[in-house]
């Protein structure tokens, strides 16, 4: 072999690891976020994506999927004096995958934590009657509250 040929090898390649290593399958039910030098640029929908390597990168993978997140037990008072143990579980979905993924540090801390603080302002506003006897006037009050605060980032 001579060297054009040679040459010629090495640069097709490099041209084909420079593709391979472009190609991004987002899968169904994901948004990818791209970064051009950590800079936001677009979201990647599910499917065959190229992101140009070296200057361009997946800065987060979003699940888009309809999600739980179980909130722990725990004790409060109610506006009688009375302690009450309650748990709890939220389903949530996040509609924007930029704003989920560069408006909010940490998703799912931070879910957790406004649920759990929204579920002690709502139930110590009650009297003790009034959280057994109103559970649906309480998921009322908490979805209104929690989605007006994540309006932003989810």
């Amino acid at each position: 072999m001579d060297m054009l040929t040679t040459f010629m090898i090495a640069i097709a390649v490099l041209a084909l690891l420079f593709v391979m290593m472009g190609v991004k399958i987002v899968h169904q039910g994901f948004r990818y976020t791209i970064e051009h030098f950590g800079r936001f640029v677009r979201v990647a929908q599910p499917g065959f994506n190229f992101v140009p390597p070296f200057f361009y990168r997946v800065g987060h993978k979003i699940n888009m999927m309809e999600q739980v997140l179980d909130i722990p037990g725990q004790e409060i008072i109610t506006k009688d004096n009375a302690m009450v143990a309650v748990d709890g579980v939220v389903f949530f979905q996040v509609l924007d995958a930029a704003k989920a993924a560069y408006e909010v540090s940490e998703l799912y801390p931070s879910l957790l934590a406004l649920a759990t603080t929204n579920l002690r302002t709502v139930m110590g506003s009650m009297d003790l009657d009034e959280t057994l006897s109103k559970r649906d006037e309480i998921n009322a009050r908490l979805l209104a509250v929690v989605d007006h605060a994540t309006e932003a980032w989810a």
